[in-house]
C-alpha cells in the first residue's frame, strides 16, 4: 500500500470499494461504499435509508450514546451505529480523507473484526495527497476514570497503546502494549473479534418461560450454578495498567449525561457464530485467534473511537477496561483542556532540520 515515507502527508483511497452485510445490533443488512475524497475532506458518512439521506462527519460533535457500539447522529433522532471497526481500519491505515456511503443505519459487522475492512482498504489502495497531515500531539498526561477503569493519554513520539482488562470472568488479567501502525495493526489487532459472554446468555435463557416449562427446577438450579463456576477468575502473573490519580480530570455533568443512551434500541439481533467470538469459562468457543484476543479487540474499538478526534493522535494511550462511553468522555473532556494538547502540522522528513509547525487552527473533532 505504500505506507512508508508518506505518513506526513494526508492520504485517500485509490478507488471505490463496497461491501454488504448485516449489522450486529439491528441484524439488518446494509451496503457500505468507501470512495476517494479530496484533501481536507476528512471521513464523512452519507447515509441513505428509508427514502431519506443525511451527511455527517466522523467527529465528537455528532457522536451519540449507543449501547455496546459507537454511533453518529444522522438527524430526526436516528443513528448510524457500529462505526468503530471501519473507523479503526481507516485510521490505522493512515487514510485521512474518504467519502463513506451507507445504505442502511448500521455498519456491517462482517466477521466481528477489522480484518475485512483492512482488506478492502488494501484493495482500494492508498494515495498520498499534497496537504501535510495535522496531528493532535499530547503535551501532558490527561486521564478520565470510569466505573471500572480509566483512560489516559501521555506524551510520546508515536501513537502507542498499553491496554489491559481484568473484568472478563475466567480470563484473569489480559494486557497488550505496542505501537499502532499499519503493519502492526493488521497483524496483531485487526483480526480480533467482538465478543460476548456465553454464561450471561445461558443465564438469560434459563430465566425464560420455555426453560421453566421444559426443565425441572433441580436441573435449572444446577445449570445456573455451573454458569457461575465457569466464570471463576484465575490467578495471573500479568498486572493491569495503573491509573495515575494526579492526572485525573473529572467528567462534567453535561458529558456524563451524553455517555449512556436513554432510548430503546435493538441489541445483538445480528449476533451469530462467525460474526462474534463467544467466551465461556476463560475460553473462546471454536478457538481464539490470539490467546489474549479480547483485550486486542478492546484496542481495536479504542483505535476506532479515538479516530473521532478528527486527527491522528501523537501520544501514548494507557487504559484499563476502556469502553465506548469512557472514550467518548475522554475526548470530550480533553477538548476542554487545551493546555494538555496541541495541533501540529507534520513536516516533510526529506527536508533536514525542519521542525513540525505548530498551528492554532481547529481542535478535536474538526478537520
Amino acid at each position: 500500500m505504500g505506507f512508508e515515507g508518506v505518513a506526513w502527508r494526508e492520504a485517500t483511497l485509490g478507488r471505490s470499494v463496497s461491501v454488504r452485510g448485516p449489522g450486529l445490533h439491528t441484524g439488518r443488512a446494509a451496503r457500505v461504499t468507501l470512495a476517494p475524497a479530496p484533501a481536507g475532506h476528512g471521513i464523512r458518512f452519507a447515509v441513505r435509508c428509508a427514502g431519506t439521506s443525511a451527511e455527517v462527519p466522523a467527529g465528537t460533535a455528532d457522536w451519540v450514546a449507543s449501547r455496546m457500539s459507537t454511533a453518529l447522529a444522522i438527524g430526526d433522532g436516528r443513528k448510524l451505529r457500529t462505526i468503530e471497526h471501519l473507523m479503526a481500519g481507516l485510521a490505522a491505515s493512515h487514510i485521512d480523507n474518504a467519502a463513506v456511503t451507507v445504505e442502511g443505519t448500521e455498519i456491517p459487522i462482517l466477521d466481528g473484526s477489522a480484518a475485512r475492512w483492512c482488506a478492502l482498504i488494501d484493495a482500494a489502495g492508498r494515495v498520498p495527497q499534497a496537504r501535510p497531515r495535522q496531528v493532535l500531539r499530547i503535551r501532558s498526561a490527561f486521564q478520565v476514570d470510569g466505573m471500572h477503569g480509566f483512560l489516559r493519554a501521555e506524551p510520546a513520539e508515536a501513537f502507542e497503546v498499553d491496554v489491559s482488562t481484568d473484568r472478563l470472568p475466567g480470563f484473569g488479567v489480559l494486557r497488550w502494549s505496542g505501537p499502532i501502525d499499519p503493519g502492526t495493526f493488521r497483524a496483531e489487532i485487526a483480526p480480533s473479534r467482538s465478543f460476548g459472554n456465553a454464561s450471561l446468555i445461558w443465564r438469560t435463557l434459563l430465566k425464560t418461560r420455555l426453560a421453566r416449562t421444559l426443565l425441572p427446577a433441580p436441573i435449572r438450579d444446577r445449570l445456573w450454578a455451573r454458569s457461575f463456576e465457569s466464570q471463576t477468575v484465575r490467578a495471573d502473573s500479568v498486572a493491569p495498567t495503573v491509573a495515575r490519580p494526579e492526572c485525573r480530570h473529572p467528567i462534567c455533568p453535561e458529558t456524563q449525561g451524553r455517555m449512556h443512551p436513554r432510548d430503546r434500541e435493538p441489541l445483538l439481533r445480528g449476533a451469530r457464530p462467525g460474526r462474534v467470538a463467544i467466551l465461556l469459562g476463560g475460553r473462546v468457543l471454536g478457538g481464539a485467534r490470539f490467546p489474549d484476543e479480547p483485550v486486542r479487540h478492546k484496542i481495536l474499538d479504542l483505535v476506532g473511537d479515538l479516530a473521532l478526534a478528527g486527527r491522528p493522535i501523537l501520544g501514548r494511550i494507557v487504559a484499563n477496561c476502556p469502553t465506548h462511553a469512557l472514550t467518548f468522555a475522554f475526548l470530550t473532556e480533553l477538548v476542554r483542556h487545551p493546555e494538555c494538547w496541541e495541533v501540529v502540522t507534520l513536516a516533510d522528513p526529506g527536508v533536514p532540520d525542519r521542525p513540525a509547525i505548530c498551528t492554532d487552527g481547529g481542535g478535536i473533532g474538526t478537520t
